[in-house]
C-alpha cells in the first residue's frame, strides 16, 4: 500500500511539474498546424524573440486589447520589429465580430504571415478560438470538430461548451473563405 501512495505522489509531482513548466515557461505554447500556426499566452519580449526564432515565425497575432496592457503590447511590437516579424494587434473581444474575423482570415491567409503565432493574454480562450478558425478556414475542418479540439476536455463550465458564447460561435460557424 505504501508503494501505491508513493507512486501516486510521484505521478502528481511529475504531472504538476509538467503543467507548471507548460504554463509558466512555455506560456501554453501549442501547435495547431506544424510549421504553420501556433497558439500561446502572452510572453515577455525576450522569451517571445527566442520563440519566433526557434519556430521561424513571421507574424504574431496579438488578440489583447489596450486595457490588458498597452505598455506590454508596445514592448512586444518593438521586440518583434527588431526580429523582422509582423505584429498584428487585433484587439479581439472573446467572440470576434465579423469584421475582425475577416481581417484575421485575410491576413493569416497571406503566406508571408506564416508560420504564425496567435496569442491572447493567457493562451486558453481567444487564441484557441482563432486557432479553431484557422482549422475551419484553411484546413477544412468541421466547425464542431474544431470546437472540440479547442480543449482536451470540453466539459460543462469550459468557455467552449456549446451553451457558452465561444462554443456557440464555433458550433454555428460558417466558413467565409472560398476554397
Amino acid at each position: 500500500m505504501e508503494f501505491f501512495w508513493s507512486f501516486l505522489a510521484g505521478a502528481a509531482l511529475l504531472f504538476g511539474g509538467a503543467y507548471v513548466w507548460w504554463h509558466f515557461v512555455e506560456h501554453r505554447f501549442t501547435v495547431i498546424s506544424p510549421g504553420r500556426v501556433y497558439t500561446s499566452g502572452a510572453m515577455p519580449p525576450k522569451v517571445l524573440r527566442k520563440t519566433v526564432r526557434r519556430h521561424g515565425i513571421r507574424a504574431v497575432f496579438d488578440l489583447r486589447c489596450d486595457v490588458e496592457g498597452e505598455e506590454k503590447i508596445a514592448a512586444e511590437k518593438a521586440a518583434l520589429e527588431a526580429e523582422g516579424v509582423a505584429h498584428v494587434n487585433l484587439q479581439s473581444p472573446q467572440v470576434p465580430p465579423a469584421e475582425l474575423r475577416d481581417r484575421f482570415v485575410s491576413t493569416i491567409g497571406d503566406a508571408a504571415h506564416r508560420p504564425a503565432l496567435i496569442h491572447c493574454n493567457h493562451g486558453e480562450g481567444r487564441a484557441l478560438l482563432y486557432g479553431a478558425l484557422w482549422r475551419i478556414e484553411f484546413e477544412g475542418m468541421d466547425p464542431e470538430r474544431a470546437r472540440k479540439k479547442c480543449r482536451v476536455v470540453t466539459t460543462r463550465g469550459s468557455s467552449f461548451d456549446p451553451r457558452k458564447a465561444k462554443g456557440r460561435y464555433l458550433s454555428d460557424y460558417t466558413r467565409v473563405r472560398k476554397a
